[in-house]
């Protein structure tokens, strides 16, 4: 299935919720996410995981393959006072230096993956001792919601 995220960037950068800051902090306590970690986030989509690792301090480098998702998370990155770097780029050949990052995560975009692939290229990257987050997360339905 080939799915053309450019299209739909400003409506995940309006309307898709980030993860709420308990998540952070749980990751936090499994040495995710701490302060000056370098930290890779594929399939960025519009930054929502790489901005809030940047808000605590983490040195972030977002990838996705769709460039306007890109622009979306560059304005809410602004609007937010942060700063991630994004690159144009795909999980399974990032194209990024290997053995240079503390953590790899995924946020809401694994099962976009090559899955295989995309886990030989996180070995790649890390660090040893580093740590690979797959994280994910599902709206609670509330009575009256659509």
């Amino acid at each position: 299935m080939t799915v053309d995220f450019d299209r739909t960037a400003a409506d995940y950068g309006a309307y898709r919720a980030g993860f709420p800051d308990e998540f952070f902090t749980r990751v936090s306590a499994m040495n995710v996410g701490l302060g000056r970690q370098r930290i890779v986030d594929l399939g960025t989509g519009t930054g929502a995981l790489a901005r809030g690792f940047a808000r605590r301090g983490c040195i972030v480098t977002g990838l996705d393959p769709a460039r306007a998702m890109l622009d979306e998370a560059r304005r809410l990155d602004a609007e937010a006072g942060v700063q991630v770097t994004y690159r144009v780029g795909r999980a399974e050949d990032t194209g990024l230096d290997g053995a240079r990052w503390d953590v790899v995560c995924a946020g809401q975009s694994w099962h976009w993956f090559d899955r295989p692939r995309a886990g030989m290229e996180v070995r790649r990257l890390l660090v040893a001792g580093g740590a690979l987050a797959i994280c994910h997360m599902d709206y609670l339905p509330l009575a009256g919601n659509v």
